[in-house]
């Protein structure tokens, strides 16, 4: 019996907030400063979320389809081992990104979009203070500036979790039950974000968290329209958006914008990386090399790039684009899956516009997902290990699914007699 109320509690995402909240807020910075922290703060994070799938494995089997769908990316990950050049180093990688792919799965079961909001904000903050509090300002040899990157090793990484703290917490402050005292709280949160994000001088996190908070409050507008004429509404939105975006790129805006960051039409020799990226990969184009290969120790390839990048320490470095990125571990068979992810990321925000009467939730899924979409382009967020967005992609594909699904089940059993 005394077992029994503390599993309900854990479980029940209606009332588990203390131990939701504080379970994301930790997720997160672990997976901003586990290079820092090492071993101990992995296993802080395994024994967060594993305990959940030994106390209710039935969560993750319901609903299987976008589970199942999911896992295919991580389990062709670890399959890669058997035509890997560095079998060890593809091993070792694909078990801490499956780990790390299924706690996302095992969160998206038992923490609700309003707790993980909340914990988004809390950690979010903690790991910008943290990074004020180091206050190192680096060198970029590319951009040849200086920009606030804190306690990271990139500016851009500070820039990614200002935009996601940014995102919690305006999304927080307009959840409908999120109490008066706590509103401004929130806002000031998202203030303090947007002034490191500005520190960080990151165009990408920039752009990409435009991109979310535009997506988000587009969301809370179509909601308010009856379902009938959503569809029409999102129609309309993306014609104004894409002809927005045709014309900028007639006038040249896309050019000023690379100037107020100080890029060229290289985006900072971006564009010679995924040329490269494309040449490598297309040695062995149908399921490339294997996960995680490519970025070893006495590659030639690997080790001139690092070189020409002035990437000293010979690690944390990639193509700067999730598509090149999986072409060159896993093949046009891993690019397939990937993109699979990104277009179901997109479809699966859309529908839960058309179904569902959440609308705070509704919002700041489909921002997230707009977020990590436009990143996928310059970023890999979600295909590595350890990662925010290896966490927060599966979170968000599997939570959109079941909010569809219980809002369909609610029209169904509405209609019975």
């Amino acid at each position: 019996m005394s077992l029994a109320i503390p599993r309900a509690r854990i479980l029940d995402p209606a009332s588990n907030a203390i131990f939701a909240v504080p379970a994301i807020a930790i997720s997160l910075f672990v997976f901003a400063y586990s290079t820092l922290y090492g071993p101990k703060a992995i296993l802080t994070f395994y024994a967060l979320w594993f305990p959940l799938m030994v106390l209710a494995p039935e969560r993750l089997l319901h609903n299987r389809g976008p589970v199942l769908f999911v896992l295919m990316l991580p389990a062709l990950a670890a399959v890669s081992v058997l035509w890997s050049d560095q079998p060890g180093a593809t091993l070792r990688a694909a078990i801490q990104y499956g780990t790390t792919v299924l706690c996302g799965l095992i969160a998206a079961r038992v923490v609700s979009v309003r707790n993980l909001a909340a914990g988004g904000v809390l950690g979010g903050l903690v790991i910008l203070l943290y990074s004020h509090s180091e206050g190192q300002y680096g060198y970029d040899y590319v951009d040849a500036s200086y920009a606030l990157q804190g306690a990271f090793d990139s500016k851009n990484q500070l820039g990614f979790y200002a935009s996601l703290t940014t995102v919690f917490a305006l999304a927080y402050a307009a959840m409908p039950r999120t109490p008066l005292l706590l509103r401004p709280v929130a806002l000031a949160v998202a203030g303090f974000a947007v002034w490191t994000l500005i520190l960080s001088d990151s165009a990408t996190s920039v752009i990409a968290l435009a991109a979310g908070v535009f997506a988000m409050l587009a969301v809370l507008g179509i909601m308010r329209i009856g379902i009938g004429a959503r569809a029409q509404s999102i129609v309309i939105l993306l014609c104004i958006a894409l002809g927005l975006g045709a014309l900028a790129a007639q006038i040249g805006a896309l050019d000023t914008v690379f100037e107020v960051f100080g890029k060229d039409t290289t985006l900072t020799g971006r564009t010679y990386l995924w040329n490269q990226g494309i040449l490598f990969g297309e040695d062995r184009p149908l399921l490339g090399l294997g996960y995680s290969a490519f970025w070893v120790h006495n590659r030639p390839e690997a080790e001139l790039l690092w070189r020409e990048f002035y990437i000293t320490a010979r690690t944390g470095f990639h193509f700067h684009n999730t598509l090149i990125e999986s072409f060159v571990a896993l093949g046009l068979v891993g690019t397939a899956v990937v993109g699979a992810w990104m277009v179901v990321l997109l479809v699966s925000a859309l529908r839960v516009v058309m179904n569902t009467g959440r609308r705070a939730g509704a919002a700041i899924c489909a921002g997230l997902a707009v977020v990590f979409f436009i990143r996928s382009g310059v970023e890999i967020d979600f295909f590595t290990p350890y990662t925010a967005g290896s966490f927060l992609v599966p979170y968000l594909i599997v939570q959109m699914s079941d909010q569809r699904r219980a809002v369909l089940g609610g029209h169904m059993r509405a209609a019975l007699p």
